[in-house]
């Protein structure tokens, strides 16, 4: 009886992500976080950065739409400390590195999530043709739309 415990507990904990069980957010302020989807087709199918500049300004470089042209401005600080907050709700912080899907995929998409910190720490994670439950790079990607388009209407 306890040789099948011992195998399941082993099963079970080869199975899940042990780097998303003890992940934390990270305590710094957020200082630039980097996100694009690739597909077969050259180039990035979507692609943002926004980043504190070394003299404080932060700059927002993205696309409106996919495979679009990547528009650069200035922005508001406070763009940073909202996705900070997005980040914090979607426990982005708890990603795995990779995300694969459980079959062989020779054809889709691509993503990398970079998101680094004031107090050196990061958070980063990808995949190819999988993706975490949540929904935290789809809420990202839509205020970041908002925002790059909000004075250009």
């Amino acid at each position: 009886m306890a040789w099948m415990l011992i195998s399941f507990i082993s099963g079970w904990l080869g199975s899940v992500s042990v780097e998303g069980i003890f992940s934390r957010m990270p305590k710094g302020e957020l200082i630039s976080v980097e996100y694009h989807v690739s597909g077969t087709a050259a180039g990035y199918q979507y692609y943002y950065l926004v980043e504190r500049q070394n003299d404080g300004t932060v700059v927002l470089k993205a696309m409106k739409e996919n495979y679009g042209e990547i528009i650069e401005k200035k922005v508001d600080a406070k763009v940073l400390s909202h996705i900070q907050d997005i980040i914090k709700l979607y426990k982005m912080y708890k990603y795995k590195e990779r995300y694969l899907p459980y079959f062989d995929v020779r054809d889709g998409y691509m993503w990398d999530f970079y998101a680094r910190f004031s107090d050196g720490e990061s958070i980063s994670s990808g995949g190819s043709n999988a993706w975490p439950k949540n929904d935290g790079l789809g809420a990202i990607r839509a205020y970041v739309t908002e925002v790059l388009i909000a004075d250009s209407q």
